[in-house]
This record gives structure tokens, C-alpha cells and sequence, in this order.
């Protein structure tokens, strides 16, 4: 297939960039002006500089089959001046994609979504209801697509992510918290630890999107509108302190509920519709070792207050 990828310079678009291409698909990134595509090995780029006619014609005369959208702008708490960048990177950009995809006549399109849309509803639900402005504006996305979806042949599917790590991850981690005062000393200041998190490998990522992208070519394929990818396990954070203090015959100095749980903390993970022949095949609870040992390099990604989770854009 010819795909192309946006946000491919980010922790997941490096990895499916990578992964797309042993597969023997085309790839193509798409970057804003500003991006550094040095760490991606791709020769086929298309810079956007908000020409939507411009994008069409490329998407045609490329003949690209699908779009993987994991272009964002991640904030957990926003500031009134960030909104508009939220606004900007989470949906502007998405709809420009989508009115350039109909005009070209691009057969599908997989969004990536959060669990975070679906904070406290039942299981299974489908319910809306956004942690954040972050989640809210991944929400309007898909409202949005809705219109295209109904005035062109566009297939349209969104894949929702939990918590991730893996290699080369130069996010925010807790791991590397843990490491840093595990070696001076020093106090850190957490909530109570009792939210849980379901933290899935890089690699189990990659195949989800492998295979949707693979299952949104095939027209005998019926589709749920969105789907979710989760470990099937779950550990609180005190937990996961507690494992790490185990595995390394160390004491971390936390002083647990020093810091209050942010507004609208998400204690347990939204449980949804897991894509159909898909499983978890890393289980960070038996890879512990190895990722502490590799001194916070495997680590993961867990959001834990504004001063230690800045923004983070993915174009």
C-alpha cells in the first residue's frame, strides 16, 4: 500500500514508519515547515504549509491508498494561550487531511484516538466524556470526519491508545523519576499512587496499526467506527514503585499525596472494543527487569503533573 503517516517523528510514528516499510509498504510523511525529519529514514515527504489543494494533488498523483493520522498536540492541563495550538494541531490539521483525502480520493483514513475520551463510563460503552481539553478536541476530530464520511466513499476508523513505552522513547518517563532519586536520594513529591495504568508495548502498538490499516484496504471488512488497544493489565502507580524498589534492592524517597490528583485524574482506564485478532504480546510486568536495568531507556510514558509532563506536539 502507498501511506502516508503524519506525526512521524514522534516515539509511535518512528516505529510504524519503520515497521510499515519491512512490511514492503510506500511510506510518505507529512511535516509542517518547522519539523526536523533528520531521525526519520523516509525520501518521500510532503511539507504542509496549510495548502489543502497542494496536499490533494500529491495524495492523487502519489496514489496513496490510506492515511495514518498520529499527528498531535498532547497538554494535560492547558493554559488559555495554549488552546489555540490544541485547536490547530488537533483538528485544523486533521480536517485539512480529510477535505485533501476526499478531493483525492483516498480510500481510508485511521485516526488515533485516546482512552482518555472516555474517561469514567462503563465498560464497552462507546460514551463520551473527555478527561481534558486534549481528549475534548480528539472528540470534535471524529465528529468532524463524520461529514466526510457521508458525502464520499471514505472508510474512517479510530484507534484509541492507552498508556506506551519501549526504545528510544525520550518522553517524560517514570522510570527515569524513579532512577533519579533512586541514585541521590532525593524526595519526590506524588499523588496518593492509587490511580491504575495500562501500559502497552511499542511493538504491540505498531501491529495494531499494521493490521487496521490492513483491514481498512480490504472493502469485504466490516468496521466498528473505533476500537482500543490495552495490555489487559493494569498496576497502580504506588505499585509500580513498589515493584521497582523490589527488582532493585532500592528504597524510593516518594512522599506519596505530597502532590493532589490533577482535575479529572483517570484512576482506572477506559475498558473498550479491542481489535478483533489482536493481543498484547509484551507484558511490561515480565520485562521489568530489563527496563529498569536498561536505566529508564525502555521506560514509560505515565502523565503525572503539569511541572512534570509538558506539552508535547507530534507533527
Amino acid at each position: 500500500m502507498n501511506i502516508l503517516v503524519t506525526g512521524a517523528t514522534g516515539f509511535v510514528g518512528k516505529h510504524l514508519v519503520k515497521d510499515l516499510k519491512c512490511c514492503a509498504h510506500e511510506v510518505h510523511i507529512l511535516v509542517r515547515p518547522s519539523t526536523d525529519c533528520s531521525s526519520i529514514n523516509v525520501s518521500r515527504i510532503f511539507t504542509f504549509n496549510d495548502n489543502i489543494e497542494a496536499l490533494a494533488v500529491y495524495l492523487r498523483q502519489e496514489q496513496i491508498d490510506g492515511i495514518i493520522h498520529l499527528a498531535s498536540l498532547y497538554v494535560a492541563e492547558h493554559k488559555t494561550e495554549q488552546i489555540k495550538p490544541i485547536i490547530d494541531s488537533n483538528l485544523y490539521l486533521g480536517t485539512a487531511l480529510l477535505e485533501a483525502a476526499k478531493m483525492a480520493g483516498v480510500k481510508w483514513f485511521l485516526n488515533t484516538g485516546t482512552i482518555w475520551q472516555n474517561y469514567n463510563v462503563p465498560d464497552y460503552s462507546d460514551q463520551y466524556n473527555p478527561v481534558n481539553l486534549y481528549a475534548a478536541s480528539k472528540q470534535a476530530f471524529i465528529t468532524v470526519a463524520k461529514y466526510y464520511t457521508e458525502t464520499s466513499p471514505l472508510r474512517f476508523c479510530t484507534l484509541k491508545l492507552c498508556d506506551t513505552y519501549g526504545a528510544d522513547d525520550t518522553r517524560r518517563k517514570i522510570f527515569t523519576l524513579f532512577d533519579e532519586i533512586a541514585t541521590s536520594g532525593k524526595e519526590l513529591a506524588m499523588s496518593p499512587g492509587k490511580q491504575q495504568l495500562d501500559i502497552l508495548h511499542i511493538d504491540d502498538v505498531v501491529a495494531g496499526f499494521i493490521q487496521l490499516a490492513e483491514m481498512l484496504q480490504d472493502d469485504t471488512v466490516a468496521l466498528r467506527e473505533e476500537y482500543v488497544l490495552t495490555s489487559g493489565q493494569t498496576y497502580s502507580l504506588k505499585e509500580w514503585a513498589h515493584l521497582y524498589e523490589q527488582r532493585n534492592n532500592v528504597h524510593l524517597n516518594i512522599q506519596w499525596g505530597g502532590r493532589c490528583y490533577r482535575q479529572r485524574e483517570v484512576m482506572k482506564p477506559y475498558v473498550g472494543n479491542v481489535l478483533p485478532n489482536w493481543k498484547a504480546n509484551k507484558q511490561i510486568i515480565n520485562m521489568l527487569n530489563k527496563v529498569i536495568g536498561g536505566g529508564g531507556k525502555l521506560g514509560l510514558i505515565i502523565p503525572l503533573t503539569p511541572s512534570l509532563e509538558p506539552e508535547r506536539r507530534v507533527a
